[in-house]
């Protein structure tokens, strides 16, 4: 054997291995170019949005601007198609069949919802960016599962980061919710196309296979999906997809739309600017986490569980120090971020900012821990955690915010961080011994403890 001229087995995994760290450093630049972007256009804006609109008028730009997140967020089918596209095994006729079944059932969502809570321009603009955005998701899984992950992100952070921009010059001209739309629109549009043309360069797929039956059922894609042996297995994972979206959508709704219900405009829009901008680093782990799912999904596939354990356990510490460092930075600035940025008006959620970097803190783990989750093809473990935090904030929320207004929506929103809690504890127990998980958790907490503390002594200085 040692005499023998073939090369051993674990040569021809080297250069794949530099290969594919590569690919993850170059996606990782490219995410965090736009992402730098993303923040820049977002903050840029906040002085003129926050001059400009005013608290009111803040509060329901916010509000437009989560519902957008929170609509889009439930294409199930773009999280399944990565999955399914990464091992190769389904047929593309369901795969087209997917993506189309699930842009009917959201645009249905956007309809139902929006007139509900926004103005009517607004409600028409948050389906049309619906629509697009479900017409891109098969060409995104298309082109992340093929190594340009960063890409399609990095293409989706500038579009979005332009609209921003977009909206803050168009308000210093007319404040009204068409202002709002319009660039929103233009973004998804963008983004579209840019998913089509990249996806032309891919090899081709077979020609899918024509449907048959009523007319609704061919467009929808339901007439293909009901003939498929893996129906059951779809049903199963879009089950456990949907109910995370809904309930971690809920999770990032529940305050605002209880401050709106129950608290006036001016409250509203003082949560929403201290919440915009403690969150504002989530743009960041939402971009890395949509990098992470089809990478890992790749790296477990070629070079086995353990080796993608190691590596994801390697790249989560690394990400949680620098989180903590740059919550550190966003403590010692909070006077500058709140009076500065949104302006005099919202110096006052100041006491609010400087607790909600405790939520921020926790909540990355959640976007570490779900891509590796899904990686593995487990969509159910993450289902149930976010469920449960869900009717906890609900709970508390339906409390607290009518008593206590925009510090009971503060209160609700960090008791929704048991989420992120569960999967914690649940993955130190499923991840390998040999990875020092316990050591790497131990120092993780000591991190959250001594930023619990600075933030409860800033609070007591500012309440």
């Amino acid at each position: 054997m040692s005499a023998s001229p073939h090369p051993l087995p674990a040569d021809p995994a080297r250069p794949e291995r530099r290969s594919l760290r590569a690919a993850l450093a170059l996606g990782t630049g490219q995410v965090l170019a736009s992402q730098a972007a993303l923040a820049a256009a977002g903050l840029g804006a906040l002085p003129i949005l926050g001059r400009e609109l005013g608290p009111g008028a803040y509060g329901e730009f916010s509000l437009y601007v989560t519902l957008l997140g929170v609509v889009t967020y439930q294409d199930v089918a773009r999280q399944l198609l990565i999955h399914e596209q990464s091992h190769g095994t389904s047929r593309a006729e369901d795969l087209d069949a997917l993506a189309r079944l699930t842009t009917v059932l959201l645009v249905g969502l956007a309809l139902l919802v929006g007139p509900f809570l926004l103005d009517p321009i607004a409600a028409v603009a948050l389906a049309l960016v619906t629509l697009l955005h479900g017409l891109a998701s098969r060409n995104y899984a298309r082109v992340a599962v093929a190594g340009r992950a960063g890409t399609v992100t990095a293409l989706r952070n500038f579009a979005w980061a332009a609209a921003f921009l977009g909206v803050a010059a168009l308000s210093l001209f007319h404040a009204g919710p068409l202002t709002w739309a319009l660039p929103f629109v233009a973004a998804a549009a963008f983004v579209w196309a840019s998913y089509r043309w990249l996806a032309r360069k891919l090899p081709s797929e077979p020609k899918l296979a024509r449907a048959h039956g009523p007319v609704w059922a061919r467009v929808t894609g339901w007439s293909t999906l009901r003939t498929s042996p893996e129906l059951s297995r779809y049903r199963t994972a879009v089950v456990d997809l949907l109910g995370f979206t809904l309930a971690s959508s809920a999770i990032v709704s529940i305050d605002r739309i209880l401050l709106e219900r129950t608290t006036t405009a001016e409250e509203l829009g003082m949560y929403c600017g201290a919440y915009d901008i403690a969150t504002r680093v989530h743009v960041v782990s939402s971009a890395l986490a949509a990098m992470l799912y089809p990478t890992l999904a790749a790296q477990i596939a070629t070079h086995g569980k353990h080796e993608a354990a190691r590596r994801f356990v390697q790249l989560a510490s690394l990400v949680v120090c620098v989180y903590f460092v740059g919550l550190l930075c966003l403590l010692a600035f909070d006077d500058v971020l709140l009076g500065q940025l949104l302006g005099p008006a919202f110096v006052a959620s100041r006491p609010l900012f400087v607790l909600m970097l405790v939520g921020v803190f926790v909540h990355t783990f959640g976007f570490l821990v779900t891509p590796w989750q899904r990686a593995q093809g487990d969509f159910a473990t993450t289902r149930l955690a976010y469920q449960r935090a869900a009717v906890v904030m609900l709970a508390v929320g339906v409390i607290m915010v009518p008593l206590h207004g925009a510090l009971g929506a503060l209160i609700a929103y960090l008791c929704a961080r048991v989420a992120e809690l569960q999967l914690i504890v649940l993955e130190a127990r499923r991840l390998p011994a040999d990875l020092g998980v316990p050591k790497r958790l131990a120092i993780a907490a000591a991190m959250l403890a001594v930023l619990t503390m600075l933030c409860l002594v800033r609070f007591g200085e500012l309440a």
